[in-house]
């Protein structure tokens, strides 16, 4: 009796660390190359979306940690203003969709060699916290924004240095 008791309880124990252990994710990065525009690093846990936004050549996420990154880029040459305009016109547009937003943290920074500007914008929609990590950068022909968001304020936390991780991979190609 007492034998069966413990083969049991070891099948339980085994089970159980089964199923903690293939719940964790890898903590290795892919480079992603965005229609040889530019290439960014992301967790080997997010996969390629194809409806996050309809024209972005770089669109991941990961719908279980609810985070998610795309990223376009603009041809000068084509393009209607500068940089700083179209980063005005995003903050705008992000600003109206959100309730209470607040942009914190605007600064310039300096992305794969590329000059450009970085906020983080937090606020509610649908009654639900997100937190959105915004980089508009200048490159020789072309302007690249990179958006990433997670919803919920525990996540903004739990993923700022995977978002980090994302933002400092970016490359221009």
């Amino acid at each position: 009796m007492k034998k069966n008791y413990v083969f049991q309880w070891t099948i339980v124990l085994s089970l159980l660390s089964c199923i903690l252990f293939s719940c964790k994710y890898a903590n290795e990065y892919q480079t992603i190359n965005a229609n040889n525009q530019f290439s960014v690093s992301v967790p080997s846990w997010m996969k390629e979306e194809n409806n996050l936004a309809g024209d972005a050549p770089f669109q991941y996420a990961n719908r279980f940690r609810n985070l998610y990154a795309i990223g376009f880029a603009l041809n000068k040459d084509t393009a209607k203003s500068d940089l700083n305009f179209y980063w005005n016109r995003n903050l705008g547009a992000l600003k109206s969709a959100l309730k209470k937003p607040l942009v914190t943290d605007s600064i310039s920074v300096e992305v794969g060699g590329l000059k450009g500007v970085r906020a983080e914008i937090l606020g509610t929609m649908d009654g639900e916290h997100i937190f959105f990590s915004e980089v508009f950068l200048e490159g020789k022909t072309k302007y690249y924004h990179l958006s990433i968001w997670v919803r919920g304020d525990e996540r903004k936390l739990r993923f700022k240095e995977d978002i980090n991780r994302i933002i400092a991979s970016f490359k221009e190609l």
